[in-house]
């Protein structure tokens, strides 16, 4: 069975195994809304929708991932879980995230999936569309003083890292500086890449930098050669999704607001 293949990839001296098991009957609830957990949760089989006070943002199937955003950002959920059918579910511990990143490239490759599923589900019900890609390849690349590394508005696709930089590397959007990336080790311009958007922010080089690029071909190549990445997208693409169901909200109450003003 599919559900019996996921969990015997991640057997017990690997470190990674299910906490739990669980089964659940139909319409049932699996997380609620606000709940602290230290857990997320893997779909074996059946379906559950995500709620958001009351307003459904997705279907979640076979595979699919949730309660990411409590158990890796450490904070209540935002969203409510409901079976839709007869479902079960795998408990991992957060600790599972880090064996997985970095020894089940596949799986991560799963997670990152299902996350950017959900996401778009959830900018859909927004009334709002995202779309996903890809990622491979490396080459070093030198930049001087005030030399552009990304442009806003652009369409490229490649993922950068931070090998050494003299002043930083300066972020700017509409020509204001909103920030300066100065760490070694740091990436930058994978969210672009990943969810096939134009670059949203300017990227420059204050001094000399050198910065290693990957091209945006093989995401599956990106995940086994570097789980950093995928350890960082998906924390990033837990607080998009986070950030995007409190958004939806706001927005229906505007709606609701302006259709009473209006009648």
């Amino acid at each position: 069975m599919a559900d019996e293949k996921w969990l015997e990839d991640v057997d017990l001296e690997d470190g990674a195994t299910a906490l739990e098991i669980r089964t659940y009957g139909e319409d049932k609830e699996i997380i609620a809304e606000g709940e602290h957990s230290s857990h997320f949760c893997v779909v074996l089989s059946g379906k559950v929708k995500v709620f958001r006070h009351g307003r459904q943002l997705a279907i979640l199937g076979e595979r699919d991932v949730f309660g990411l955003e409590s158990c890796f950002l450490n904070r209540p959920s935002s969203v409510s879980v409901r079976s839709i059918d007869k479902t079960r579910i795998a408990l991992y511990d957060r600790e599972a995230i880090e064996f997985i990143l970095y020894e089940r490239p596949q799986m991560s490759k799963g997670v990152l999936l299902s996350l950017l599923d959900q996401l778009i589900q959830t900018r859909q019900a927004a009334g709002r569309e995202e779309a996903g890609s890809k990622a491979e390849n490396i080459d070093v690349r030198f930049y001087e003083d005030n030399e552009v590394i990304i442009e806003e508005g652009a369409r490229d696709t490649d993922i950068f890292k931070l090998v050494s930089t003299e002043q930083g590397l300066v972020v700017s959007k509409d020509g204001r500086e909103i920030g300066r990336i100065t760490n070694p080790g740091e990436f930058f311009g994978e969210m672009a890449s990943v969810l096939s958007k134009v670059r949203s922010a300017t990227i420059i080089s204050k001094g000399s930098s050198v910065v290693q690029v990957y091209s945006a071909d093989n995401i599956q190549d990106m995940i086994e050669e570097h789980p950093e990445i995928a350890k960082r997208i998906i924390r990033t693409l837990a607080k998009r999704l986070s950030q995007a169901t409190k958004e939806m909200t706001r927005l229906q109450k505007e709606l609701e607001t302006n259709t009473r003003t209006e009648s």
